[in-house]
Order: structure tokens, then C-alpha cells, then sequence
């Protein structure tokens, strides 16, 4: 998966099978299967994660379509076809690319979908979920806000502060969400839950029941913690990203009330072990390296400085201002 295919694939009666620049993926991969045709390695190249982007933002535009006209949520085509472009993004990311390309303002609805079930599947696979787990995990970030099919466009996509009104239309994202997946084939009550119970928080200040962490469903605290680092490192109109570092540091803290604290460590402890080698600004002037993360402290990491060694869980004093 990953792939694009280079040239039209033709039957052994010339009948078209798949056409030229089709993405590689289980529908076409199934397509060739059955009609005998064998891929040769010059036939395929691999897709940067910007092309593997836009091609999901384009699967997304069209479930969004089903759910808004047809009322109905295309399961087939979130497992066939999205499903794989998760895995692959997953199995390549950069966060560099992340933050550069799903923290974007343009169509910001479907980037943070993509972004939150990539997300949610990166920490999934730090809590040691594999298998089918991993797997409605994943689907479980992707329907997350399908509930936002049902909100009107005008409010969605509104470039300015909603109204109370509008505030509290888009808040019941969630049941529409919950209602709709509950009664699709295909898809499994935690699903369900995720939609419903992803803006829920540990200390039962969230919505739309005011649930307590121990109420929730585990799938929907991975979410919810995935959620909130999306939202935090995007871009809108009427605000600019948090800074990265500020990001993680607000996560911590949240950590204790709001987001349930064993996801939240766990998903930082993954974040900072793939900065190790990256640069960064420290609050004292100096710059330095990031060359080991200790598991119970992750955001006060190893640092090579000029080539001594800097411990930030027993220094105090400094702290990393900027990932350069």
C-alpha cells in the first residue's frame, strides 16, 4: 500500500482493469487478483505522505457525501480504502511531515480526521495493540467526527467564533455520530462510544453527558488525547498553531484531571522517543540534541550540549523552549 500505479492495466482481453496514477490498495490490489495481473516493480512508485493525504482527504470527501445525502456510512470504503492509507502513513511518519502538512488551516475538517485516526493509531501501537484491537482503533479515530457530516457547512466551515447557538449545534456532533454508527452494519458499538465520549474528560467537565474517566471506553481516551494534539498544533483562521514544545507541555498538565494520565505519558514518551536526534532551543540560550528520553519524565529528556551531557530531569533549571 502506498503505492501509485504507473500505467493502465490491461486484462488479457484489453479490457481496462485499473487505470493509470489509481493509489495501490486492497479494492485494486483485489481487481488485479482476479483477472491475473502481476505487478512488476516498474510498474508502481511510492507516494510521498502528501500525495498519501490528499488521496485520503478525497476517500474522506466522499464518505462525508454518503453520510450527508444518503445518510449512510460507506464501512466497505473506510476499511478498503482508508484503512491502508493509515497504515501506511503510520508506518513512514515523520513529525515534521505531520506538523507541516495536517496542521494546515485548508479543509482542516477531513486533515484533522486523518491526523487524529493517525494519531490514535501511533498510540494503539505504544500501548501494544495489534491485530484486530489496532484495527478498530483505527476505525474508531477515522468515524470520530463523522458526526460533523451531519452539522450544517456554513457552521463548519465558518472562518470566524461561533455563536452560542452555533457552539451548541456543533456539540452534538457527537450524538449524531453515536446514532449513526450504532445502527451501520459493519461497525461495532465502540465505535459508537468513541464518537460519543471523545470530547468526555477525566474529571467529568467534557461533553455531551459529563462522563467521568471511569465511564469512558479505553478506545475513546486514546482518541480524546489524540484529538486534543491535533487541535492544539493546527492552524485555523482564527488562530494560530500552539508552538510544538508548548503543545506537549499543556498535554502533561492535562494529563491530571483532563486527559487520562497512563494514554496521555504513554503517548508522550512515543512523541519524544521520535525526536531523539532532533535539534532544540533551550530556555538558558543554548542549542543541543535530544539523545535519550527517560519513561516516567519524557519532556525532560538527555541533552548533548557542545559535547556534554545535559540531564533535564535532575537540572531543573532548563527547559527545552523550541524543537528547531
Amino acid at each position: 500500500m502506498g503505492m501509485r500505479i504507473n500505467k493502465n492495466m490491461y486484462n488479457e482481453f484489453g479490457a481496462l482493469i485499473v487505470p493509470a496514477n489509481a493509489l495501490l490498495n486492497r479494492k485494486s490490489v483485489r481487481r488485479l487478483y482476479q483477472h491475473r495481473i502481476l505487478l512488476q516493480e516498474e510498474d508502481v512508485e511510492n507516494l510521498p505522505i502528501l500525495h498519501l493525504l490528499n488521496s485520503a482527504i478525497v476517500e474522506l470527501k466522499e464518505v462525508f457525501h454518503n453520510v450527508r445525502h444518503f445518510n449512510s456510512i460507506p464501512t466497505t470504503d473506510i476499511r478498503n480504502n482508508l484503512v491502508p492509507i493509515i497504515i501506511e502513513m503510520s508506518n513512514h511518519m515523520n513529525l515534521k511531515q505531520v506538523f507541516s502538512h495536517f496542521g494546515e488551516n485548508d479543509e482542516y475538517t477531513y486533515r484533522h480526521i486523518i491526523g487524529v485516526a493517525l494519531i490514535s493509531r501511533l498510540i494503539g501501537k505504544a500501548k501494544g495493540y495489534d491485530g484486530e484491537e489496532l484495527l478498530n482503533l483505527t476505525i474508531a479515530g477515522f468515524l470520530h467526527d463523522i458526526g460533523k457530516a451531519k452539522i450544517s457547512e456554513a457552521i463548519l466551515n465558518k472562518p470566524g467564533k461561533l455563536t452560542l447557538e452555533e457552539f451548541q449545534e456543533m456539540r452534538k456532533h457527537t450524538v449524531y455520530g453515536f446514532d449513526m454508527i450504532k445502527q451501520t452494519p459493519g461497525l461495532n458499538y465502540r465505535h459508537a462510544l468513541v464518537a460519543l465520549e471523545h470530547h468526555e474528560r477525566e474529571d467529568g467537565s467534557g461533553y455531551p453527558h459529563g462522563k467521568r474517566g471511569c465511564q469512558m471506553d479505553p478506545f475513546s481516551k486514546i482518541v480524546a488525547v489524540a484529538d486534543v494534539f491535533h487541535a492544539m498544533i493546527s492552524k485555523r483562521v482564527y488562530k494560530e498553531p500552539i508552538p510544538f514544545y508548548h503543545v506537549l507541555l499543556e498535554m502533561s498538565r492535562s494529563a491530571y484531571g483532563l486527559l487520562e494520565p497512563d494514554t496521555t505519558l504513554c503517548f508522550l514518551k512515543r512523541i519524544m522517543d521520535m525526536l531523539i536526534g532532533s535539534d532544540v532551543r533551550l530556555s538558558n540560550g543554548q542549542q543541543g540534541r535530544i539523545v535519550m528520553v527517560c519513561g516516567n519524565e519524557p519532556l525532560s529528556p538527555l541533552i548533548k550540549v557542545k559535547g556534554q551531557y545535559m540531564d533535564l530531569s535532575r537540572d531543573r533549571s532548563v527547559q527545552i523552549e523550541q524543537i528547531v
